[in-house]
């Protein structure tokens, strides 16, 4: 017989199964009245499609950034920059004095950059100081020319270095996020006729905002949709294809009303939910709904309850799952794993419950599924066969060192640039610019001085210089600006020297900023009371683990050659996304550990037999480890996306472990010999567990519809990575489990 610690632990699911099966009315009422109370919270539900959802606002850096906003006002640029052309002409002039103008009535604009706006700063040795653009009513080309070629300012910035190339720079005012769509749509409206590429983080963030609305609409009731079609190919009913749907219809409800009650929008990271808990709702019924199917009417009971158990596990190690993604302090991963969590359990509850429910009222056709017969009857004998061969184990631990080796070279990196496929008119504008003139990511280092200091001193000045110089020589880095550069252009006016040296004395420096201070553009770099520096830093590489190296280098160099008492720090608004996306992807790797710790212990408490709970885990984390080990060796990183992969493919993958490990504990604990255990197990769950990993990685797969390549990956991984679960349970699983020294009579007795 049954063990008694079996018997006590499968007590309550079975229980729920057979209420609601006896019952099935009240089950569906006590849910409609559940559904009834989350109505007020679904209509409450908001869309945050921002990215800068994804930001850790928590840190102090984002706090530091706050600051620096107060200190130098907003540091995103929008970038137009017109087609090449012949050096200077006069068309491609013409055209920036207008789009300059143009540009100045824009929303949110705090000022316009050009060689049409931007004052040159040409001293003469006899005294004489212009500071006027370069491009003025009645100037020639040749004297635009004349004028830029000493110029720190415009180079890889307002101009290309052939000349060739014209930019417009719109710097915003701070937090105007709220007119980033209206501004990239007339932006694009000025650059079109000209062929001008539009660029910068505002860019990029109104096309994830529009994609991540319209996705919100699409994945979730398409992924029903296909999911309804495809139950009812294997059921070939309507009615059985809706019980299966309606776990995860309950689920997702119950969730989305959850995030409305407790004021947490969908966002960008959290959309995929909807269609991920849906996918566990069908997964979780078809263990019930399949040998229902093949049962006689008074037989249904007997054959669904030895899955309550196994649904109820796989809840279980499934939300851990998603807590995992959940250890993350961001609050739009956290809310991945929080939600996605409540939301299967819900599931588990609803499967438990309402499917029981719904077929009291469905009469049995005793009628197998296409394939179940198959995989009921030969497949658990061959698999049963090769269990018993050293060689399925062998061939599983030859990928070992293979995996290994991957999974050293992987690498984190997230670049928002590649979220969008290539020849996206977005991706392709950044990729211009970046080539033509510098990149437009934006990064600070900011330059605090100590009591009783200034900035603009002798020493910080000349290290500021010298980090800058340090900086712009990475190949990463496109254009550096700092208060060096104004000061090094108008002194070395004056003394007629093209190389531009420092000036030598603090007399001298307060001198000049005198006459600069009418500069509007020199508050981006100093502040009024010479308190804080700043030093402006293009990227030419947005990646995160690059954007994070020039902030490293830049922090290191400073703590190594800066004066002493001035404190200097990176930050900027792609600082913070790099900060972030590297939180997210570090903080899943830890909850990918935690996941696998968790579970373990789940499965310990659970069977009682620490040699199953080990053996249990191999089949679920090998294929894991694998997918990492082919990302690294193919060079493929992990970002804010594909890292999510290892924690939510764990929690879902064990679950068909969880099935037919069950199964077996029965039979063994009935006393079966190990080979024969391992066949009736899998005879038994197999189906079913082809079956929903069949649906579940469909619903991934359709994800991969997704035009965001992040979204994009995280399906298709996730679905690989099931897949190759459903073989290791195939084949791994029973030859360990055949392999497993029997229990002692007390263990059995202490479970």
């Amino acid at each position: 017989m049954q063990n008694a610690g079996h018997r006590d632990r499968a007590r309550l699911p079975t229980a729920l199964v057979q209420l609601a099966y006896t019952r099935p009315s009240a089950a569906i009422a006590c849910w409609l009245f559940i559904l009834l109370v989350l109505v007020p919270g679904l209509f409450r539900l908001s869309v945050d499609t921002s990215t800068d959802s994804v930001l850790d606002r928590s840190d102090e850096a984002w706090s530091f950034y706050q600051e620096s906003q107060g200190l130098f006002g907003g540091d995103e640029i929008l970038v137009v920059a017109l087609p090449p052309t012949s050096p200077f002409s006069l068309e491609s002039l013409s055209s920036i004095e207008e789009l300059s103008r143009a540009a100045a009535h824009l929303p949110g604009i705090r000022r316009v950059d050009s060689i049409a706006t931007v004052p040159v700063i040409h001293a003469e040795e006899s005294g004489a100081l212009e500071m006027e653009p370069a491009l003025m009513p009645g100037r020639t080309t040749q004297d635009v020319e004349v004028r830029l070629r000493l110029d720190r300012v415009a180079p890889r910035s307002l101009v290309s270095a052939d000349n060739r190339t014209l930019a417009v720079n719109l710097v915003l005012e701070e937090n105007a996020e709220g007119v980033h769509e209206a501004l990239v749509s007339q932006a694009r409206a000025l650059a079109s006729p000209l062929g001008g590429a539009v660029s910068g983080v505002p860019v990029f963030r109104v096309e994830t905002n529009g994609r991540t609305r319209s996705e919100i609409l699409f994945f979730a009731p398409f992924t029903g949709l296909v999911l309804l079609v495809v139950l009812w190919a294997i059921y070939r009913s309507v009615a059985v294809a809706i019980s299966c749907l309606l776990p995860g219809v309950v689920g997702a409800f119950a969730m989305l009303s959850a995030m409305g009650y407790l004021e947490s929008p969908l966002t960008i990271t959290t959309i995929i939910l909807p269609s991920v808990v849906l996918a566990l709702g069908c997964a979780y019924s078809m263990h019930l709904i399949l040998p229902a199917r093949m049962a006689d009417r008074g037989a249904v009971i007997s054959a669904i309850t030895p899955s309550a158990l196994p649904i109820a596990l796989s809840g279980l190690t499934t939300a851990v799952g998603f807590g995992a993604i959940g250890l993350v302090k961001i609050d739009a991963v956290r809310f991945v794993g929080g939600f996605g969590g409540l939301g299967v359990l819900v599931v588990s509850a609803a499967a438990l419950t309402l499917v029981p429910a719904c077929l009291s009222f469905l009469s049995p056709v005793c009628r197998r599924p296409a394939g179940s017969g198959w995989l009921t009857t030969v497949l658990p004998r061959l698999l049963g066969q090769l269990a018993s061969n050293r060689a399925s184990i062998g061939a599983w631990l030859l990928l070992v060192p293979l995996i290994a080796a991957g999974v050293t070279a992987i690498r984190v990196e997230t670049d928002a640039t590649q979220w969008l496929p290539p020849g996206n008119p977005v991706r392709d504008d950044y990729d211009a610019i970046r080539e033509l003139l510098s990149g437009i990511s934006p990064i600070n280092f900011v330059v605090n001085a100590p009591a009783e200091a200034s900035v603009v001193g002798q020493d910080p000045l000349e290290a500021i210089d010298a980090l800058a110089r340090h900086l712009e020589a990475r190949e990463d880095v496109g254009k550096v600006l700092s208060i060096a550069d104004p000061l090094r252009q108008i002194h070395g006016g004056f003394l007629g020297d093209e190389s531009q040296p420092l000036p030598d004395s603090d007399a001298l420096v307060e001198q000049y900023l005198v006459v600069l201070d009418s500069l509007e553009r020199l508050s981006d770099l100093v502040t009024a009371d010479r308190k804080h520096a700043n030093i402006v830093i293009r990227a030419n590489n947005n990646g995160s683990h690059h954007l994070r190296k020039i902030a490293e280098e830049a922090d290191r160099w400073w703590e190594t050659n800066g004066p002493a008492g001035f404190k200097g720090k990176t930050t900027g608004i792609m600082f913070e996304y790099a900060r972030a996306e590297d939180e997210i992807a570090m903080g899943q790797l830890r909850g990918l550990a935690f996941a696998v710790a968790a579970i373990g212990i789940i499965l310990l408490a659970i069977f009682r037999w620490p040699r199953l709970a080990l053996v249990s885990l191999a089949p679920n984390v090998l294929p894991v480890a694998g997918v990492f080990g082919a990302m690294g060796a193919l060079q493929v990183p992990l970002d804010a996306g594909t890292v999510l992969v290892g924690s939510l493919a764990l929690g879902i993958a064990v679950d068909d472990t969880v099935h037919v490990m069950t199964r077996f504990v029965e039979r063994t604990d009935n006393g079966d010999r190990l080979r024969d255990a391992v066949q009736t197990a899998l005879a038994e769950a197999l189906p079913a567990v082809v079956y929903s990993t069949a649906v579940v990685s469909l619903s991934f797969l359709i994800l991969g519809l997704s035009e965001f390549t992040f979204t994009r990956n995280l399906g298709l991984l996730t679905a690989a990575i099931l897949v190759l679960c459903l073989v290791a349970d195939a084949t791994l699983l029973p030859a360990l489990l055949v392999r497993l020294p029997r229990r002692k009579a007390a263990e059995k007795q202490a479970s």
